[in-house]
């Protein structure tokens, strides 16, 4: 059976916390290896509900805030990751509203993504009950590839490694 690996576009969802940092950039390594084009989606979860025009206006100005802020953050990211040989042209940036894990597999099935590169907060126990995993659910609903960074000092448990670090 011959297997072969193209990647023409990767989509790498963004909140900005440190896993999903190390996710952007090597994203974009991936990208400029593959000579890929790349999209850079943030998600922003609804707050309320809007009943007047006035609370509409509001929402409306809010994600136009929002929108300029990720776009700079964006632009940081670039700056101090030193990827300025990345070909920004490759690369577009997008805000939607809604549950994170679903508009990521929405967005991904839209533009027709092959690989997702996003973040892992290596949450376990308590808070992974609590917090859920965002990760987890794009990795059984999406349509393509996904590859998940976990935290740089992330801690395997005990029971799976048998304390021993892993092979490099």
């Amino acid at each position: 059976m011959e297997v072969t690996f193209k990647v023409e576009r990767i989509l790498i969802p963004i909140d900005f916390s440190d896993t999903s940092r190390r996710a952007f950039y090597i994203g974009l390594k991936l990208a400029r290896q593959y000579d890929a084009h790349v999209d850079v989606l943030h998600v922003v979860e609804p707050i309320a509900s809007f009943d007047t025009g006035e609370d509409m206006e509001r929402q409306a100005s809010e994600m136009d805030r929002i929108q300029a802020g990720v776009r700079r953050r964006v632009n940081e990211l670039f700056d101090e990751g030193g990827l300025a040989e990345v070909d920004r042209r490759k690369v577009d940036i997008e805000i939607r509203a809604g549950k994170p894990y679903l508009e990521i597999c929405r967005f991904a099935w839209e533009k027709g993504a092959e690989l997702i590169v996003l973040g892992s907060h290596g949450y376990t126990g308590v808070k992974h009950m609590l917090l859920g995993s965002q990760t987890e659910k794009v990795v059984r609903r999406a349509h393509c590839m996904v590859l998940t960074i976990k935290p740089e000092n992330y801690e395997v448990d005990s029971d799976i490694s048998g304390d021993q670090k892993p092979a490099k």
